[in-house]
C-alpha cells in the first residue's frame, strides 16, 4: 500500500472516532503508525501520538481578600450620643457620673453610690439609713454637726457656719467644728451623797461616773470643786490653756479659773450632768472663796467618813433673782462655793468640772 493511501485512510477513522475518549483515539493512531514497517519516519506524519486537550473550566478560589469587612450597621457604644438597647441614656461627651447620665449610660438614681449633683445631697448606696450623721434613704444629709441644730446625744452645741471659728455671743462659748463647746463643762451632781466619798479621788470618781454616763466627751478628766485639809481646786485644776466654763446647756459661767474665783459662776451651776435643771442645794466644798481649803480640820476626814458630829463646809449651788436681797448676797458673798456648815452624815452634791 503506497503512502498516499495510507494518509486517506487515517483521516475517517479519526472522525469516527471524535466522540471517543482521548485515550481510545491515541491507542489507534499508535497502531497503525507501528504496523507499517515502511513508513518513513522523515514524513510529514507527526511522530507522536495526536491527543486530544480536553480541560473543564473551574472557578478560582475566593480569597479573603476579596471579602469585604465593612459593616453597615456597627455597633454603637455607650458615649456615642445614641442610647442603644443596652443603656438607659446617653448624653456622649456629657455623660458624668456626677450628673443624670453615668458614665455606663446608666440614669442617676438615688442609691447607686455616684452624687448627682445639685440633686443628691449624699449618696452613700448600700449604707443609705437614717442615722446621726449619715445619707438618708432618699439622698439627704441626715441630722449632722454643721446644719444649726443642736441633735442631742451627739452634739453640746451647733452653730452652724461659725463652728471652728472661735466666735461666740456674751453668754456661751465657741463652738468647735465637732459641735463640742471649745471650753470646760461645769455641772452639779445628779446624785446625792453623804461625806463619805472615798476621798478626793473618790469625789473625782463620781463626778466621771456620771459625765461617762451622760455621753460627755471628756468625761475621764472631771474633777469635784473640793478641798480636803491641804489641796484645794487652785492646786488640782488644770489653768492653762485657759478656757471658759460653761453649763452642759452650752451657758457661759466663767471666762477661766481665775474669773470664776474671782466673780463667781453667773447664776450658778444649777443643771445636772444631763443639762436637767435641779432646785437649788447644798454641796460639799470645804473650799474657801479663793479657791483655797477652807478648814484644815472641819472636811468629815479628809471626805472618808460620815460620822455624826463632825462637819464641813458646804456651797449653795443658786438662788433665785427673787427676792433680790437674798440673790444679790449670795452672789457678792460666793456662797455658791462657801455658805455654812453641814454635818457629814447629811446628804449634798458635788460640783464636777472638766479639765
Amino acid at each position: 500500500m503506497s503512502r498516499s493511501t495510507h494518509f486517506l485512510l487515517a483521516a475517517p477513522l479519526l472522525a469516527c472516532t471524535a466522540d471517543r475518549s482521548p485515550t481510545a483515539a491515541t491507542t489507534w493512531l499508535e497502531t497503525t503508525s507501528s504496523s507499517s514497517s515502511d513508513t518513513d519516519s522523515s514524513g510529514d506524519l507527526p511522530t507522536e501520538p495526536a491527543t486530544t486537550n480536553l480541560t473543564t473550566a473551574i472557578p478560582e478560589p475566593t480569597t479573603s481578600s476579596s471579602i469585604s469587612t465593612e459593616t453597615t450597621n456597627p455597633l454603637g457604644f455607650c458615649g456615642d450620643s445614641t442610647v442603644d438597647a443596652d443603656e438607659q441614656c446617653d448624653l456622649g461627651s456629657d455623660n458624668s457620673d456626677d450628673g443624670r447620665c453615668t458614665l455606663d449610660c446608666e440614669l442617676a438614681i438615688c442609691g447607686d453610690g455616684k452624687l448627682w449633683l445639685d440633686v443628691e445631697q449624699c449618696d452613700l448606696a448600700g449604707d443609705n439609713d437614717d442615722s446621726y450623721s449619715g445619707c438618708s434613704p432618699q439622698c439627704t444629709k441626715n441630722a449632722h454637726c454643721g446644719d444649726s441644730i443642736v441633735d442631742v446625744p451627739f452634739e453640746q452645741c451647733d452653730a452652724g457656719p461659725a463652728n471652728g471659728t472661735g466666735q461666740s455671743d456674751e453668754n456661751s462659748a465657741p463652738c468647735t467644728l465637732g459641735c463640742r463647746w471649745d471650753a470646760r463643762i461645769a455641772f452639779l451632781s445628779s446624785e446625792l451623797y453623804d461625806a463619805d466619798l472615798g476621798g478626793l479621788d473618790g469625789a473625782d470618781q463620781k463626778c466621771r461616773t456620771l459625765g461617762k454616763a451622760a455621753g460627755l466627751q471628756r468625761w475621764d478628766t472631771l474633777m469635784a470643786w473640793l478641798s480636803s485639809g491641804e489641796l484645794g481646786p487652785l492646786d488640782r485644776f488644770v489653768l492653762l490653756p485657759t478656757k471658759p466654763y460653761v453649763l452642759p446647756t452650752g451657758e457661759r459661767i466663767a471666762d477661766s479659773l481665775a474669773d470664776l474665783v474671782l466673780d463667781g459662776p453667773g447664776d450658778g451651776i444649777r443643771v445636772d450632768e444631763t443639762g436637767k435643771p435641779r432646785p437649788t442645794s447644798k454641796v460639799w466644798t470645804n473650799t474657801s472663796l479663793v479657791g483655797e481649803p477652807y478648814s484644815s480640820v472641819e472636811h468629815c476626814s479628809g471626805w472618808d467618813s460620815n460620822m455624826q458630829a463632825s462637819v464641813a463646809r458646804i456651797g449653795l449651788s443658786h438662788l433665785p433673782h427673787q427676792p433680790e436681797d437674798a440673790w444679790m448676797a449670795w452672789q457678792a458673798d460666793k456662797e455658791w462655793t462657801s455658805k455654812t456648815g453641814w454635818e457629814c452624815y447629811e446628804q449634798a452634791r458635788l460640783y464636777c468640772f472638766e479639765q
